[in-house]
C-alpha cells in the first residue's frame, strides 16, 4: 500500500493537498483533500515544495507507519527526511503495535540551508504554552496560533475571542502573532485510530508532530531557527506518549531546530511559575479549556476543574483568569469525584496527584470555599479512584449540551468515523 503526494496547489498564502491512496486506508481520513490557510504576512510563494509537503507529510506519517503503508512525495526536506526515519525507530518502543512495515519515499530530497536567530512558539494560551512564553519572553517569540485543533474551524466566535487574547499579549509586548487555519489534525479518523491501536492519536501520537509540521512553512520567510514546543507531559509521567523530548527533539527541517519547553515542571509547577508573575495581563487571558465555544473557559470539564483547584492552591482567584467560580463550584467538583462523574486517565491522574503533593501543609487563604475542599482533596485516594460509567457518560452528555458542541458538522464527522468503525468490526473496510 502506498499514499502519494504529488499534488501540492499553493494559491496565495493557502496550500491544499490530495493525496492518493488505495481504498483500505481512505477510512482512516474523514475526508481526501487537506487544506492550511497561513496568516497574510506569510508569503508561501518563497518557499520550496520540499518544505511545503512537510505538513501532510507530518499527518499521514503515523497512520503509514501504524498500517504498513509507504509514503511517497516528490521533494522533502532531506534534513526532515533523515529525522522521520530516526523518529520512526524511536516509536517502536513506544508503540510496539504498529507494523512499521513501510517507508517514507521521496523523489528528491532536497538540502535547504535556511535558519535564522528567531524563535516560534505555537501558542494557545493555556497553562503549557504560556510557561514557555514567558520562559523565553525575553526572545520576543513569534507567537503562532493553530485555529481548528480540538475546536473546529467554523466555531467562528471561538475562534475570534483566541485571537483576540493573543493579539492583545502580542501587542503589549512588541511581538509578532502569526494565525493558521486548518482542520488536519480533525481531518483524521482519530477514533478509529485509537480504537484499532488502542491509544489516544491526537493526544499521544500525532498532536506534536503535526503542529510542528504546519509551522515548517511559515520558518523559511521569518527567519526562524528554532521552534519552541511546549511540554504537556513530564519525565515522572509514564504514559505512552509521542510529545516527549526524545522525539519532538529530533524532528528537524533545513537548519530549523526545535526544542521541547518546559518538561521538568508538573503542571501545579508551571501555574505556580505563571502566578509568581503577578501579571493579571497574562493571567487574565488564560484559556485551558477546548471544550465550551461559548465562553472563554467552561469551569464544567476535568481540566477546568484541575486549573481551578490549581489556581486557588497559588492563592489566586480563578474568577480573575477567564473562569466563573462560587462557592458551588467546589461542591460540585468535590461531587463530581466522590460520584466517580469524571474519568482519569493515567497522565489526568498523575497531576492530580502533582496537586495533592504541592498542597501546603497549612491552607490560609479560602477562595469562594476552595480551603475546605482541599482539605478534603488532601485526604483523598487517588489510587483508588473509578470512573462510575453510566454517571460519567451522563455528565459527559450534559456537558456537551451546555457547552454548545453538538452541532451538524460535529454531528456529520462522528456519524462518517463511527460508520468506518463499525464496518471495520465487521471486517467490511
Amino acid at each position: 500500500m502506498e499514499i502519494s503526494i504529488d499534488r501540492i496547489e499553493v494559491s496565495g498564502n493557502e496550500l491544499r493537498y490530495k493525496p492518493r491512496m488505495p481504498r483500505p486506508l481512505r477510512k482512516y481520513f474523514i475526508t481526501d483533500t487537506f487544506s492550511i490557510k497561513y496568516d497574510s504576512a506569510i508569503d508561501l510563494e518563497k518557499t520550496g515544495e520540499s518544505i511545503l509537503a512537510i505538513p501532510i507529510v507530518s499527518m499521514v506519517a503515523p497512520i503509514a507507519w501504524a498500517v504498513g503503508a509507504d509514503v511517497r512525495v516528490r521533494e522533502l526536506d532531506a534534513t526532515y527526511l533523515e529525522a522521520m526515519a530516526n523518529i520512526k525507530d524511536i516509536f517502536r518502543d513506544i508503540c510496539p503495535q504498529f507494523s512499521y512495515s513501510g517507508n517514507i519515499h521521496a523523489e528528491k530530497a532536497v538540502v535547504n540551508t535556511f535558519g535564522g536567530s528567531r524563535t516560534l512558539l505555537p501558542f494557545s494560551g493555556g497553562v503549557d504554552s504560556l510557561t514557555s512564553y514567558l520562559r523565553h519572553k525575553e526572545e520576543k517569540p513569534d507567537l503562532v496560533l493553530v485555529c481548528g485543533v480540538q475546536v473546529p474551524l467554523f466555531e467562528r466566535e471561538y475562534w475570534r475571542g483566541m485571537r483576540s487574547d493573543i493579539l492583545s499579549i502580542a501587542n503589549r509586548d512588541g511581538i509578532k502573532a502569526l494565525f493558521i487555519d486548518t482542520s488536519l489534525l480533525r481531518d483524521i479518523n482519530f477514533e478509529l485510530l485509537s480504537r484499532q491501536f488502542g491509544i489516544e492519536w491526537i493526544e499521544h501520537i500525532a498532536g506534536d508532530l503535526v503542529l510542528l509540521g504546519v509551522c515548517a512553512p511559515i520558518t523559511a520567510p521569518r527567519a526562524i531557527g528554532t521552534v519552541l514546543i511546549a511540554a504537556s507531559h513530564t519525565a515522572d509521567d509514564k504514559e505512552s506518549s509521542a510529545a516527549r523530548p526524545f522525539i519532538d527533539e529530533k524532528v528537524s527541517w533545513a537548519g530549523v531546530r526545535v526544542v521541547h519547553d518546559g518538561y521538568e515542571l508538573r503542571r501545579q509547577q508551571k501555574l505556580g511559575y505563571i502566578c509568581q508573575t503577578g501579571d493579571m495581563g497574562y493571567l487574565s487571558k488564560l484559556r485551558v479549556c477546548r471544550e465550551s465555544v461559548v465562553r472563554e473557559n467552561c469551569g464544567k470539564c476535568e481540566k477546568c476543574f484541575r486549573t481551578i483547584v490549581g489556581l486557588t492552591v497559588e492563592g489566586v482567584d480563578p474568577n480573575n483568569c477567564n473562569f466563573s467560580v462560587d462557592r458551588r463550584t467546589f461542591a460540585h467538583i468535590k461531587d463530581c469525584f466522590i460520584k466517580g462523574k469524571t474519568a482519569l486517565d493515567e497522565s489526568r491522574r498523575f497531576e492530580w496527584e502533582g496537586i495533592q503533593k504541592l498542597l501546603p501543609e497549612h491552607i490560609d487563604t479560602d477562595i469562594h470555599g476552595s480551603r475546605e475542599f482541599l482539605e478534603w482533596f488532601r485526604e483523598f485516594d487517588l489510587s483508588k479512584y473509578k470512573a462510575n460509567r453510566v454517571r460519567h457518560f451522563l455528565w459527559d452528555v450534559n456537558r456537551l449540551y451546555r457547552n454548545k458542541r453538538i452541532k451538524g458538522p460535529s454531528i456529520k464527522r462522528k456519524v462518517k468515523s463511527y460508520y468506518y468503525i463499525a464496518l471495520s468490526r465487521l471486517g467490511l473496510a
